[in-house]
């Protein structure tokens, strides 16, 4: 004991805040294991790999005529410019079934069935690697349901899905119109896990789906109309625009926008764990117009970073002057409650608008030329 402790005692608690293992950067490919399973290695139900190396190790062919879809859809990922920092791979089990005779034999599990073993970690975006079509659908039902979003590439001019799904993207891989599925370029079966990764790899809020560059796929050289259909049914695509390879569209088969709901996640799972953290760290929140305030606090600072990520708009002024807020929040007056619900402990009426920020994808304007000696406004 120091002899300064005789005198006065000083004890320091380490507060650490709440955390989750809520991600809204990283991509999981899902697929089937490798055609040849390496020897010695047992591939866990969801691995972590920071570069292709580590991937091919795994056992995964990522070139040539026996590369594996997931070991390609690596590979894409870890081409795009800045790359990931890690990529998450989830494998089909091998599951035993009976087959028309009755006799048992293998087959892989259902994607969703794999899904359902893995949801919860720290991956956002599912990425679709060498999955049939006809489980496309199934996949996008699940995710709609889950706080993460589903990416997968078709091979035709319309997209296989046709329900309506806020989270679910569509990516027409193409080359030309008269392109069957027999012709695509391989790496093109994989369009959609380039764009995940290129976009993913800016802060949710700070980007848009659109105008893209993408490494180790190839653009579409389609026609004017089939670009119109393509954006009309909301489905994203890979073209040449004033002589750059880009993204277009950065649609939702719903018709949102990819950033709005990644956006959302983000600030949704932020503002919970803001309050989280306050109720953990006060030794008690008081149930008073006080207490109510806190809570308060950690909405608007919540909504504040939100601003500074480009997901809520900032507070701006119409033609009249006057200010339009970039979010407003309401809470109730404690003495408003019931005794009732002050007793229950539950703090109710909370509740915020935000303008979405969102983006400038097409610019018209509207202009004249004249040959009077004096040009008016408008």
């Amino acid at each position: 004991m120091s002899k300064l402790d005789e005198i006065v005692t000083v004890n320091i608690d380490i507060s650490a805040p709440a955390v989750d293992s809520a991600n809204f950067d990283n991509l999981l490919i899902l697929g089937a294991p490798p055609k040849v399973p390496k020897v010695g290695i047992t591939l866990p139900a969801l691995g972590v790999y920071t570069d292709l190396v580590e991937v091919t190790a795994a056992g995964y062919v990522s070139t040539g005529n026996d590369a594996d879809p997931i070991g390609i859809a690596a590979r894409i990922a870890f081409s795009q410019n800045p790359k990931p920092t890690h990529i998450f791979i989830a494998a089909q089990a091998q599951v035993e079934i009976e087959n028309e005779d009755g006799e048992p034999e293998t087959a892989l599990a259902s994607p969703v069935k794999t899904l359902e073993g893995i949801s919860g970690t720290g991956w956002y975006v599912i990425c679709a690697a060498g999955i049939d079509e006809t489980e496309i659908e199934e996949i996008a039902q699940w995710t709609e349901a889950q706080n993460k979003q589903f990416a997968y590439t078709f091979l035709s001019k319309t997209d296989p899905v046709k329900d309506i799904y806020f989270r679910s993207q569509g990516w027409c891989g193409l080359v030309y119109d008269d392109d069957t599925p027999e012709t695509v370029p391989e790496e093109n079966e994989y369009l959609h896990v380039a764009a995940v990764a290129k976009c993913l790899s800016f802060p949710a809020g700070s980007e848009t789906w659109a105008f893209k560059r993408l490494s180790a796929v190839n653009p579409s050289e389609i026609s004017s109309t089939l670009r119109r259909e393509l954006t009309d049914g909301h489905s994203n695509f890979f073209s040449q625009y004033a002589g750059r390879n880009v993204t277009m569209n950065g649609q939702m088969r719903g018709g949102e926008w990819i950033d709005v709901i990644r956006g959302r996640d983000w600030l949704q799972n932020d503002m919970q764990l803001r309050i989280v953290s306050l109720l953990f760290q006060e030794p008690k929140i008081p149930y008073t117009n006080r207490g109510i305030a806190l809570v308060e606090n950690q909405m608007i600072a919540s909504l504040k970073t939100a601003t500074t990520r480009g997901i809520v708009a900032e507070n701006e002024y119409n033609e009249d002057g006057e200010l339009v807020p970039g979010f407003v929040t309401t809470v109730p007056n404690s003495q408003s409650l019931t005794a009732t619900q002050r007793a229950s402990r539950v703090l109710t009426g909370c509740k915020f608008s935000a303008r979405i920020a969102g983006a400038i994808h097409v610019v018209r304007i509207d202009g004249s030329l004249t040959y009077e000696g004096s040009v008016a406004n408008g």
